[in-house]
This record gives C-alpha cells, sequence and structure tokens, in this order.
C-alpha cells in the first residue's frame, strides 16, 4: 500500500505494434490529439513529466518515459485517459509503479523543478532486489559497503547527476526497489557504474539497468512526430 502524502514514480516502457503501420492519417491524428490532451490533463492533476528517451539500441523496447505524480488517483485517472484515448491500441507496453521513499541522498531537492540546460541528459533506470546474500550479510560488512556505495552517489551528484529518488515497488512488481537518474553523457554514467561495482553496489542485490538518450521526436508508423513529452 502507498503512504498519504509522498509522491508515486511511475516508469512506462514501450515499442510499436505492427498496427501502427497499417493506421490512417486520420484515426492517426486523431489519437495522437487524444493522447496530448490526457497528457495535459495529466500535468494539470500535477504529474511531472521527465521527458520521452530513446532506448531501441540497448533494450528490446523502443521507448521509455518516467513521472513523478502527486497520489496514486492522479496516475489512475491519467492512465484512463490514455486508455480512452488509444495508447495501448498501437503499443506494447511496461509499466512500474512505486511509491517515494525518504532518501536525500537520492533525491534531488528541486526534482524537475529547474528548466533544463546544456546537452539533453541522458536517461538511467535502475530496478533492483535484494538477494538472499544480503540477508545473511554481517550488518558492519553492510553499513561499510552502504557508505561507499552512498559516497560514489554523493559524488555523482556533485558531477551533475540528478537523482529524481528511490521508489518502493515490492507491492506493484518482482522489484524491490527503482531509481531514475538524468545523467550529462554516456560517459559520465560509465565512469558512475566503474565506480560503484568496486564499491559493492552488485554484490547483494540483482539489478536491471535501462538507459536512453533524450528523443525530442517520436516515430508514429513511418511518420516522424515533433511534440515532446
Amino acid at each position: 500500500m502507498t503512504e498519504k502524502g509522498r509522491p508515486i514514480g511511475f516508469f512506462a516502457l514501450w515499442h510499436n505494434k505492427r498496427s501502427e503501420y497499417h493506421a490512417s492519417a486520420e484515426e492517426r491524428d486523431q489519437i495522437q490529439a487524444a493522447i496530448a490532451r490526457a497528457f495535459r490533463n495529466g500535468q494539470a492533476r500535477g504529474i511531472t513529466m521527465a521527458g520521452r528517451y530513446g532506448c531501441r539500441w540497448p533494450a528490446e523496447r523502443q521507448y521509455f518515459t518516467f513521472w513523478i505524480c502527486p497520489d496514486l488517483p492522479a496516475l489512475e485517472a491519467t492512465m484512463d485517459d490514455l486508455e480512452q484515448a488509444g495508447d495501448f491500441k498501437f503499443a506494447h507496453s511496461e509499466h512500474i509503479v512505486g511509491v517515494q521513499l525518504p532518501d536525500p541522498e537520492m533525491t534531488d531537492p528541486d526534482m524537475l523543478g529547474c528548466a533544463r540546460s546544456g546537452a539533453p541528459p541522458i536517461g538511467f533506470f535502475a530496478l533492483w532486489r535484494m538477494t538472499a546474500a544480503c540477508r545473511r550479510a554481517d550488518p558492519d560488512a553492510w553499513d561499510r559497503l552502504d557508505r561507499r556505495v552512498r559516497g560514489v552517489f554523493e559524488s555523482a551528484r556533485g558531477e551533475g547527476v540528478r537523482m529524481l529518488g528511490r521508489y518502493d515497488c515490492r507491492w506493484s512488481s518482482a522489484w524491490d526497489y527503482f531509481t531514475f537518474w538524468q545523467v550529462p553523457g554516456f560517459e559520465k554514467l560509465e565512469a558512475i557504474m566503474d565506480r560503484l561495482e568496486p564499491a559493492g553496489d552488485f554484490w547483494f542485490a540483482e539489478s536491471r539497468h535501462i538507459i536512453g538518450n533524450d528523443e525530442p521526436h517520436f516515430r508514429f508508423g513511418r511518420r516522424l512526430l515533433t511534440e515532446r513529452e
């Protein structure tokens, strides 16, 4: 169950269905207009959308997005709007939902509040679940490992990485937690992963990582659309 007052994190991955290539121009335009209205309605409910990221090259999906929602009713109402708009008629999607945890070391104070500057960021989404080795670990050893990992997080934020929170998704998925970062470049992300490996971040957890580049355009079938999410 969610806790009152805590934001909801929503992560969506999707790729187009074959039917998208056979849609008429009229059907395509009507559905795209309805989807755009659904997004505006979601933003009016207080949902902050972190953009759209292309991930066809490193993943089995085509795009992903991350939202921060004020509560579950706002997310549910927006999903209802998207369903009625026909958003899922042309796409296979995967949705992951979690409750934000009070973790200031993984939460940028302004979240998505400030405007982007410089080159578009890389989107990095990580899911993880603790293993049996974690439950057997000596508490002192675990504390030392956690401090090392947190030290890497602190240095990464000092280098321009924006961490948009840690979320509990045990109630909604087979994973325990997830996070979403905006990173200034692939080289920066690779360097952070190189530091996390020896720090022990992956010793006691199984993880799934998805990365993508900021994608201002959206491909609907054979047509390239330019409206930003």
